[in-house]
């Protein structure tokens, strides 16, 4: 159910919401010049619309052991069957993304391991199935958190 394009206030109160999910009513009608309820019956209707679909925690995988971060870049034979081996790949332990993208690889895999050791084991067991042709590795040095809200297309971005 998709109502009108969000507005710029909209935009803003977004905005707050992916810096900090856990932001009040309070503040985000502080930050945007609205009241508590204003703000939000606006969170409200953009959860409705779908705009906003749920919030999630962000964790420290570091904290939980699986600080060694890699991207897996594999492409397929042409017999496999991509759903299936989206399904496998999804199911392994430290597979945080599977992503279909366009260019020499069919997916890029977002991998959080223990150790070099458990990559090369999360690299071999998705080697080992579901109609792998081809996998690149690359372990990731550094990460910045980019999370944040550009406005859309045409739009200026307010604050």
């Amino acid at each position: 159910m998709k109502t009108a394009e969000p507005d710029d206030v909209d935009l803003r109160i977004l905005g707050l919401l992916v810096e900090n999910g856990r932001a009040s009513y309070a503040s985000l009608g502080a930050a945007v010049g609205l009241s508590a309820n204003g703000a939000a019956d606006r969170v409200r209707r953009l959860e409705r619309a779908g705009v906003i679909r749920g919030y999630r925690a962000q964790v420290d995988l570091e904290s939980l052991g699986r600080g060694f971060d890699a991207i897996l870049d594999v492409r397929l034979l042409p017999a496999a069957e991509p759903e299936e081996f989206e399904r496998r790949a999804a199911r392994l332990p430290g597979v945080r993304e599977v992503v279909f993208v366009t260019g020499r690889f069919d997916y890029v895999l977002r991998l959080a391991c223990r150790d070099a050791e458990d990559l090369d084991r999360t690299v071999r067991a998705i080697r080992t199935g579901a109609g792998v042709a081809q996998t690149e590795t690359r372990v990731v040095m550094r990460a910045l958190r980019t999370d944040r809200l550009d406005p859309p297309p045409g739009r200026q971005a307010v604050g």
